[in-house]
C-alpha cells in the first residue's frame, strides 16, 4: 500500500511539476504555512458568500471589511440575491475512490458552492482575484467535473470560477469522464513509479 494514496487538485499540480517537492510537502510535511494576505482576504469572503446563501444575516460580518472590501462585498452579494435560493449545498467536501491497475487511490476536495437550476448543476468556486488562466486544463476542472459526474450521477454539470474581487467567471463544461480519469491517474502514476 502507497505511503500516500489520497490526493487533492492541489496536490495533483504539485505531483505533476515537481515530484519532489511533492514528496517534501505530503510525505515529510517539510513546507511552511505562509500568511498570504490574499488568501486571508479569500478566507473572509467564503465566510461571508456561505453564510449569505444559508440565509444568515451577514450585516455583522461584513463589518470587519474595510471600504474596498465593503463595495465588493455589495456588488458581490447583489449578485448572488436571485440565484441564492438555487443553491443547494455551500462547503461539500468529497472523498472519491478511484481503481488504478490493482491498487486504489482517493480524490478529494470540496466544493465551495453547488447550483442547480433546469439547465443542471454548476459547481461553484470562488477565486480571490482572478479565474485560471487556461481554465479547460486546469487540473481543480478536472478533478471537480470528474468528481461531480461521479457524486451526482449527471452530465449536465459545470465549474464555474468566480473572481470575488474582478466580479468575472470562467465556466467549464463537463466533457467526458474517461478523460479526465486517464489524467488524473497518468499524475498518480508518476507517485507510483517514482517513490514506491
Amino acid at each position: 500500500m502507497p505511503k500516500i494514496n489520497t490526493f487533492s487538485e492541489n496536490s495533483l499540480k504539485i505531483l505533476d511539476k515537481d515530484p519532489n517537492e511533492f514528496k517534501n510537502r505530503y510525505e515529510y510535511s517539510l513546507f511552511l504555512l505562509k500568511k498570504d494576505k490574499r488568501a486571508q482576504l479569500g478566507q473572509k469572503f467564503h465566510s461571508l458568500i456561505c453564510s449569505y446563501i444559508r440565509g444568515f444575516d451577514t450585516d455583522k460580518m461584513s463589518l470587519e471589511l474595510n471600504e474596498r472590501e465593503r463595495e465588493i462585498w455589495q456588488k458581490l452579494k447583489t449578485g448572488l440575491s436571485a440565484k441564492k435560493n438555487n443553491f443547494i449545498k455551500t462547503e461539500y467536501s468529497f472523498l472519491i475512490k478511484e481503481k488504478l491497475n490493482d491498487d486504489f487511490y482517493y480524490l478529494t476536495g470540496r466544493f465551495d458552492a453547488i447550483y442547480q437550476d433546469k439547465n443542471g448543476i454548476t459547481v461553484y468556486d470562488w477565486k480571490t482575484l482572478n479565474t485560471p488562466k487556461d481554465p479547460e486544463n486546469d487540473l481543480q476542472s478536472v478533478v471537480y467535473l470528474y468528481c461531480a459526474n461521479k457524486i451526482f450521477k449527471k452530465e449536465n454539470i459545470k465549474l464555474r470560477y468566480l473572481s470575488i474581487e474582478k466580479l468575472n467567471f470562467a465556466d467549464v463544461e463537463f466533457k467526458n469522464s474517461a478523460i479526465y480519469k486517464k489524467r488524473t491517474d497518468e499524475i498518480v502514476k508518476k507517485y507510483y513509479e517514482l517513490f514506491l
